[in-house]
């Protein structure tokens, strides 16, 4: 079975979707070449002629990498120049490029979750740039003998979920009156004749994102032809979608020393720059892939008593009140993308039954220390 590049995309977009980017980046297709068979799919943190070459080899047509490769706006293409040489190289070999940069920096299961996953931490909660979610509350009154059947259909499409608990609903018993048209199609009832049925009004709160699927829900599992559907806005909750960085609680605490052991060996690296008293007892951390040093002020706020980040600024350093900070590198904070996101698409992929070969880039470091 051929499976084209829009469903895919379709998959990638559920994993990480482009509302979760910043404004400046330029997640999404690079180069969208609209493939109608997708033939294997490559995933690599930087796109390189090398990178390109080996898709080519294992016969992939789409490539996601992590950082784009036209990442501001581009007002000519010279393939005597990186970017050129490389879109050449795409187009010549038939293969489209994706770009998942700050959409999985900031998605639930993403980047920053796979580093908070070292440590196991608990207790999560975002850094900064939350993105937020409302909620809507759904009602509908039904007879009392086809109360569980919507009630179902309605948690099963995503109403009641809230925090860590789910099938969340509310009930309440009445007595509902209606006349039925002449050209009506009544499930209880006579046409033109008054109406009185014992009905249950079922409320449940959903989010925005789920709300056409839940009323969607309702009306096929409920029982008369013009079910009476209210949605009312609400206040409270706002559910928290996704946002940067990760704080969160160590199973015990520790040494900072023996906390950045755990990094080094994670991150398959012999050394990390680190500021503050390695003896020091730490029980909160933070985490933000890449170059995040401006968020070591909201770690601290937030009761992180160590930082870790790919890159920080000098002055950052000299401003850090007290917590320490760990700078790890761009590179190696970041290259659990390719092996995570393998692993999350895949899943997707499993889910819906395309068979689509995943490769993952070799990673070596662009660099070395001398």
């Amino acid at each position: 079975m051929s499976v084209t590049l829009e469903q895919v995309g379709a998959l990638i977009e559920k994993m990480a979707p482009q509302k979760f980017a910043e404004d400046w980046d330029n997640t999404g297709f690079n180069l969208n070449l609209h493939n109608r068979d997708i033939t294997g799919i490559y995933i690599c943190l930087d796109v390189t002629q090398e990178a390109i070459r080996d898709a080519a080899d294992k016969k992939c047509n789409l490539i996601i990498s992590h950082h784009p490769l036209l990442f501001r706006a581009v007002k000519r293409l010279d393939n005597a120049e990186y970017e050129g040489k490389c879109i050449q190289l795409l187009m010549r070999e038939g293969i489209s490029l994706y770009c998942a940069h700050t959409s999985i920096d900031r998605a639930p299961k993403g980047i920053n979750s796979w580093l908070a996953d070292i440590f196991n931490l608990g207790n999560r909660r975002y850094l900064s740039d939350e993105i937020r979610e409302p909620y809507y509350e759904v009602a509908v009154h039904v007879p009392q003998e086809q109360a569980a059947q919507v009630r179902d259909a309605m948690t099963a499409a995503g109403a009641g979920r809230l925090g860590d608990y789910s099938d969340c609903t509310y009930s309440i018993e009445g007595n509902g009156t209606f006349r039925p048209d002449a050209n009506a199609h009544p499930f209880i009832g006579t046409a033109n004749q008054m109406e009185t049925v014992k009905e249950i009004r079922i409320s449940s709160i959903c989010k925005k994102s789920r709300l056409v699927g839940v009323i969607a829900a309702i009306r096929s599992a409920h029982p008369y032809e013009e079910p009476a559907i209210s949605v009312l806005t609400t206040e409270e909750p706002v559910g928290i979608e996704a946002g940067l960085g990760v704080v969160g609680d160590l199973p015990a605490k520790m040494t900072a020393k023996k906390a950045l052991d755990i990094l080094k060996k994670a991150l398959h690296t012999d050394s990390v720059r680190v500021a503050g008293d390695l003896e020091s007892e730490v029980g909160r951390i933070a985490v933000c892939g890449g170059a995040a040093g401006e968020f070591a002020d909201a770690a601290k706020k937030k009761g992180a008593q160590m930082y870790i980040t790919g890159e920080i600024k000098h002055n950052f350093y000299a401003a850090r009140n007290g917590i320490i900070l760990v700078e790890a590198g761009h590179f190696d904070t970041e290259k659990c993308f390719c092996e995570g996101y393998a692993q999350g698409l895949q899943n997707l992929l499993n889910d819906v039954n395309y068979n689509i070969a995943i490769y993952v880039e070799n990673l070596r470091r662009p660099y070395v220390n001398y």
